[in-house]
């Protein structure tokens, strides 16, 4: 004889559950579907009444979006977000543009600089040059003996140092 599986049961059990939760989930979109579709059709009904009246269709309109979650007031909130989003940006664009003309007259200065300091440095090998040459030539005229009018002087300047 065929005796049911405990196992097979559950998950036959599990698999039902699942299917009737799906099928609520479908049934409740299903129904906000309609639901929408009768708004549209409202809508489309005034804007039909207003076309044959002659009435501008911008108020039909008005009536659809002060009903229902797309009311006036959900709507200045979002454009309030928007705006506040789009100044946090502008902020930010800004922000990026001073950084970028900072970055680039900082780099205008470190070019300057760089420059000056190459001059500074070109300059300074020059001047060593010539102070080396300078003492080159202090070194090649051998050193003159003291004259006849500095040596008195010289000589009262050694007496002077001994003694002390």
């Amino acid at each position: 004889m065929n005796t049911p599986n405990t196992s097979d049961s559950a998950q036959e059990a599990a698999h039902l559950t699942k299917l009737r939760a799906q099928i609520s989930t479908d049934i409740e979109a299903m129904q906000q579907k309609e639901a929408s579709l009768k708004e549209y059709e409202q809508r489309l009904r005034l804007l039909m009444g207003h076309n044959r009246q002659g009435h501008p269709a911008a108020q039909a309109s008005q009536v659809y979006v002060a009903a229902g979650p797309n009311s006036q007031v959900t709507l200045d909130a979002e454009w309030e977000k928007y705006d506040r989003a789009y100044a946090l940006l502008e902020a930010a664009r800004r922000g990026l543009t001073d950084d970028r003309l900072a970055l680039k007259e900082r780099e205008g200065n470190l070019a300057q600089r760089e420059d000056m300091v190459s001059r500074r440095e070109a300059w300074i090998k020059v001047r060593e040059q010539e102070i080396l040459a300078a003492d080159a030539a202090k070194a090649a005229i051998p050193e003159a003996k003291p004259s006849f009018t500095t040596a008195p002087f010289l000589a009262a300047r050694n007496l002077f140092t001994r003694q002390q």
